[in-house]
């Protein structure tokens, strides 16, 4: 496959310092390579080099004992003009190498070996090379592996970039998602405040303390979202949270399998629960001191698709009695989860029993 026309310096140095690598510590993976790279080619020095602006820097290292040298004298920055692998057999017959100081003195260098580290633009920024203090060549597999392990080197150079991208996106929307929960918090203790400043006049007060109430439990739903990033969020934390406005939690049980519910559904399902529970205050099994609550959910297979159904049972309470008037949280309770209109309430001797069904795909969907 030919490669792109070889690139300016500048194009060059920018493309390594995209990778960020540079004065970074060892690392097993590099120091694996060349480990390997020495074993193979049977060679006392093996290194993953990459050429900055006037010095070369060792990702990794064998015999040599330092992680940066000069490029006057560099074997390395002369390997990356190459289109991709040089071999000097003998560098005092090669008049490239034959006055390089680390030839003509110590430490006597004569043989190298180099495989350029070559990104998909084109981009020459090092080599995985190998040298010797005799004359000698390599055969076709120890060249191959050479090859092989440069390729292996810009694979792990560039899954690292990735990984590094992919943390600073995850630090910026955690930021963002403080800077938005935040604003959130205070757009609803506006509208809380206004609301009391507004309904102030109001004779009904138990209608203005669930308006607040419903404030409160949307403010719980927004809270798990924003742990889940907004995308998603456990069933399990949603109504535990929301729950958690309404008294003793010894005497309400939830239980079920593992579920996400996306953004609609955390809404829908914050509000139905507080319907639930604030109904149960005041007038059902948790009015008294011996009343009971259990809400639990399962997924149950039907012909189109999995669905969820979601189970609210109160015992212990006193009797109950389906209510004449249904005013707004009872509206809330019938359109069901994610506003699917599958709400099924039994005022049984034991007390309230309520069922709610809906699509997985439904409750899940971003």
């Amino acid at each position: 496959m030919p490669h792109p026309a070889p690139s300016s310096e500048t194009e060059r140095l920018a493309a390594l310092a995209s990778y960020d690598i540079l004065d970074t510590p060892r690392e097993q993976d590099f120091d694996d390579v060349a480990g390997l790279a020495s074993e193979i080619c049977g060679t006392p020095i093996a290194v993953v080099n990459l050429i900055g602006e006037g010095r070369q820097f060792f990702k990794a290292e064998v015999g040599l004992g330092v992680r940066e040298t000069p490029l006057d004298a560099s074997f390395c920055a002369r390997a990356i003009l190459e289109d991709e692998f040089l071999l000097v057999p003998d560098a005092t017959k090669d008049p490239r190498f034959d006055c390089n100081p680390l030839v003509t003195g110590a430490p006597g260098l004569r043989f190298y070996a180099g495989a350029l580290l070559r990104t998909d633009q084109g981009h020459a920024i090092g080599t995985v090379c190998v040298l010797d203090f005799k004359p000698r060549g390599l055969t076709a597999l120890q060249e191959r592996t050479l090859r092989v392990l440069a390729r292996q080197v810009m694979k792990q150079l560039d899954l690292r970039r990735a990984l590094q991208a992919r943390d600073r996106a995850e630090a910026q929307q955690s930021v963002l998602n403080e800077e938005l929960s935040h604003r959130l918090k205070n757009t609803l203790a506006m509208v809380q405040a206004i609301a009391s400043q507004t309904l102030k006049g109001v004779s009904e007060r138990d209608a203005v303390e669930a308006f607040e109430q419903r404030i409160l439990a949307l403010g719980k739903a927004h809270d798990v979202l924003l742990q889940e990033n907004w995308a998603a969020a456990p069933i399990r934390n949603v109504v535990e949270l929301v729950l958690s406005l309404h008294g003793d939690a010894s005497r309400i049980a939830i239980g079920g399998p593992e579920i996400l519910l996306g953004p609609k559904s955390t809404l829908s399902m914050s509000l139905v629960v507080h319907e639930l529970a604030t109904n149960a205050a005041k007038y059902g099994a948790l009015s008294n001191d011996s009343g009971q609550v259990r809400f639990s959910w399962t997924i149950a297979a039907r012909g189109a698709g999995p669905e969820l159904v979601a189970t609210w049972e109160e015992t212990g309470g006193p009797p109950v009695t389906e209510p004449t008037r249904q005013g707004f949280g009872s509206r809330l309770i019938r359109m069901g989860l994610a506003g699917t209109g599958s709400a099924e309430q039994s005022y049984l001797p034991s007390g309230l029993r309520a069922e709610f069904r809906a699509p997985v795909a439904v409750v899940q969907a971003q």
